[in-house]
């Protein structure tokens, strides 16, 4: 195999989370364009029939699944519909996520739990149910989407920050007791991109200038930016990879 056919995804089937707008969704086509057929999963079926559409139109193979990945029993549907249609999961990308803002001490219960629940129950519940999918097929590919603010403190987003962190560590624990099968588990931690859930950031002048002087690059980062990592990751390339936590942020973690 030569070093750039090492990159494509060709025969592989990916499950892309949240991937119905924002980053999952570019990540979704870019793994498509490398060859994957892609399930394209969110809550909101307009929006992933949207995408798996668009790959569509552009040459790709993608089929929409809608799906709740804080709920057990959509995530076992979930798995079951991608098998039957496509027969085979090689690829998982974790990336469903909400990102709400507020002061700790007016978090009430109910908006920590739901936090909790989007960003990090999901991973675990949709981890373990695939990753038994993957042990039969005897490998696959994991990849967790965390972030930034995982490692480094923001105001008002303690339980964004402390999902986040613990999805880095998941990512860890998984990646050395699947090691055997042999299933890789890596995380990508993206910094400040322009998408909705960044939009209120990019709307205030005052909170965008204050971020900008912490981006050497001087920018928030574009969609499109974060594809090339995923299909690495999700690709034979980074087959010697795993427990890895790969930032992707304009060098804001460099501080």
């Amino acid at each position: 195999m030569g070093y750039l056919e090492r990159f494509r995804l060709t025969d592989k089937v990916a499950l892309v989370t949240g991937g119905s707008k924002g980053l999952g969704r570019s990540m979704a086509m870019g793994l498509a364009e490398a060859g994957a057929t892609v399930a394209v999963v969110s809550r909101t079926k307009r929006l992933i029939d949207e995408t798996a559409q668009e790959i569509i139109r552009n040459g790709g193979q993608a089929i929409a699944v809608p799906a709740d990945v804080k709920s057990e029993q959509d995530i076992d549907r979930m798995t079951q519909t991608v098998l039957d249609q496509c027969g085979r999961i090689d690829i998982l990308l974790n990336n469903a996520g909400i990102a709400p803002m507020g002061p700790v001490v007016d978090m009430s219960l109910a908006e920590w739990k739901d936090v909790m629940d989007t960003n990090l129950k999901s991973v675990f519940l949709t981890s373990r149910i695939i990753g038994k999918v993957m042990m039969k097929q005897k490998g696959g590919k994991v990849i967790n989407v965390a972030s930034i603010l995982g490692t480094r403190a923001l105001h008002f987003c303690l339980h964004y920050g402390a999902s986040k962190a613990a999805i880095m560590q998941m990512t860890r624990s998984l990646a050395l007791e699947w090691s055997r099968f042999p299933i890789h588990v890596n995380c990508i931690a993206p910094g400040f991109f322009t998408t909705g859930m960044t939009r209120a950031q990019q709307d205030n002048e005052k909170e965008k200038k204050f971020l900008l002087q912490k981006i050497p690059f001087r920018r928030f980062g574009k969609p499109e930016e974060i594809v090339g990592l995923a299909i690495f990751l999700a690709s034979p390339a980074s087959d010697y990879i795993t427990g890895e936590t790969i930032f992707i942020d304009g060098g804001y973690s460099i501080w």
